[in-house]
């Protein structure tokens, strides 16, 4: 059984998930204690270290940031390992998890920085990427979809080359952790040349590196989103297309777009949205929205242990 380390222990929404992923045994689970309440017993098999623990990792934490800080901010790395979310990212590091779990609190940018910084990027990457994956309740008109987004929380102008990045590696990652073949869409506001940008030229170049790159995907692009999502309207817009309105996975061409389109899914569109999950790591690191329910953390748990311990 895997081991997820979730670093901010002293959230009630944190504590009320890590019960459930023991109680169904998805994982065991890793509590950080610190000077902020903790209200859970150590007795509920859940492992509580203390921060104080951190400092075993003095040294190899002053090898990992000497080089990538300004020497000139004297940062003292005693102080920055007592942070919870340090802790747990030289707690994966050194293999005492296989998992961290955070953002609940901390912000993306906190989460994914020293991600970086302490974990890595995985061999031969050099683009860090997330997505989320959205699933819909029973009686929804698309119960049994499985939709990804990316890249919902990283790279915010990303140019050609990470585009294709991207979606490469959220094709293989939802294959990975859905079992289902994916269907490409690169996104724009235009459609097979409907409107030109310099913004629509940078998805044209990605979706053309992506062809050269994996001629067998199944990938389409410039796409509008409904020229990707519907039927009827690819049939107009896109005859002959490759992608006729069944995209599963649409890549979108910044972050801003992206970000808006999963919060609309989900809080408009009734979706569980699970992530964003981090690609492009050394190691699984996950980042939560801080509008995450417990069961968002549950959901992103059961996903989680389906990564193998190189990352995704």
């Amino acid at each position: 059984m895997k081991t997820i380390v979730l670093p901010e222990s002293y959230d009630k929404r944190v504590i009320k998930a890590a019960r459930i992923i023991v109680k169904r045994k998805i994982a065991k689970v890793i509590l950080i204690r610190t000077d902020r309440p903790l209200s859970v017993q150590d007795n509920e098999n859940l492992d509580i270290l203390d921060i104080g623990f951190s400092l075993q990792f003095k040294d190899d934490y002053k090898k990992l940031k000497s080089g990538k800080e300004n020497e000139t901010r004297k940062d003292d790395p005693v102080k920055e390992l007592n942070d919870p979310l340090i802790f747990a990212l030289m707690l994966l590091k050194n293999n005492f998890a296989d998992v961290a779990i955070a953002g609940s609190v901390y912000s993306t940018a906190n989460v994914l920085r020293n991600a970086i910084k302490i974990i890595g990027t995985s061999e031969g990457n050099k683009t860090v990427s997330s997505f989320f994956l959205f699933r819909f309740p029973p009686r929804h008109r698309f119960h049994g979809k499985v939709f990804a987004y990316a890249d919902c929380g990283v790279i915010p102008a990303p140019d050609y080359r990470q585009l294709s990045d991207i979606a490469l590696m959220t094709a293989r990652n939802y294959r990975k952790l859905t079992g289902r073949k994916p269907r490409v869409a690169f996104l724009s506001f235009s459609t097979k040349g409907s409107a030109s940008h310099e913004s629509v030229d940078i998805v044209i170049k990605a979706y053309r590196l992506t062809r050269k790159r994996r001629p067998d995907l199944i990938c389409d692009g410039e796409l509008q989103f409904d020229a990707a999502f519907v039927p009827d309207v690819a049939k107009i817009k896109n005859p002959g297309g490759l992608i006729k309105g069944d995209a599963n996975v649409f890549i979108f061409p910044d972050l801003n777009s992206a970000n808006i389109a999963y919060k609309i899914t989900e809080r408009i569109g009734g979706a569980f949205a699970t992530g964003p999950i981090v690609q492009g790591l050394a190691k699984p690191v996950m980042d939560l929205s801080r509008g995450c329910s417990a069961d968002d953390i549950v959901r992103m748990a059961e996903i989680s242990v389906k990564i193998k311990s190189d990352g995704i």
